[in-house]
């Protein structure tokens, strides 16, 4: 069964969606696709038939792959290895999540390096629980406005001044 961000987004909160139209967003023939956001962190990527939640990387455990301050569009219909990539677990009520890759060795384990300095060895999948495989890595984007109307920024005031 398909699931779309649609589904994933009650009733009353399917006008608080935003649409976004994109094209040649990182090579100059690519595809057009259109990305709906939605509360509680609900995607869908229409061309793609995709969607799932968005997590966002809390440190550069994962670099230079995944830095902190990315955003991570991730497939939850998918809760099993899929390939090498990278997935999402879920570590239990309360905790962050975990992004990490899985990669299956020859010998039917797998490598699970959610810290680049610090890979490990599993010999199965069975004590995981996937949220998701990560579908896109999305950069950060730092300020996007104003926390109130009378809130100047100050960050960009260097090169504002500057121009």
């Amino acid at each position: 069964m398909e699931i779309r961000a649609m589904d994933l987004i009650d009733k009353e909160d399917q006008d608080k969606r935003v649409k976004i139209v994109t094209r040649f967003l990182i090579e100059p023939n690519e595809p057009e696709r259109t990305y709906i956001y939605g509360p509680g962190n609900a995607f869908e990527i229409e061309e793609d038939h995709v969607s799932g939640v968005m997590v966002y990387a809390a440190d550069d455990t994962l670099a230079p792959d995944i830095e902190k301050g990315m955003r991570l569009l991730v497939n939850t219909a998918i809760k099993t290895y899929d390939g090498d990539d990278y997935y999402v677990f879920e570590r239990g009520v309360g905790k962050p999540k975990d992004i990490a890759k899985l990669v299956r060795n020859d010998d039917g384990s797998f490598t699970y390096t959610s810290d680049v300095s610090n890979p490990q060895q599993i010999p199965d999948l069975e004590n995981l629980i996937f949220l998701g495989k990560v579908h896109e890595v999305q950069v950060h984007i730092p300020f996007m406005g104003y926390a109130n109307e009378h809130e100047f920024p100050t960050a960009n005031l260097k090169e504002c001044a500057n121009d």
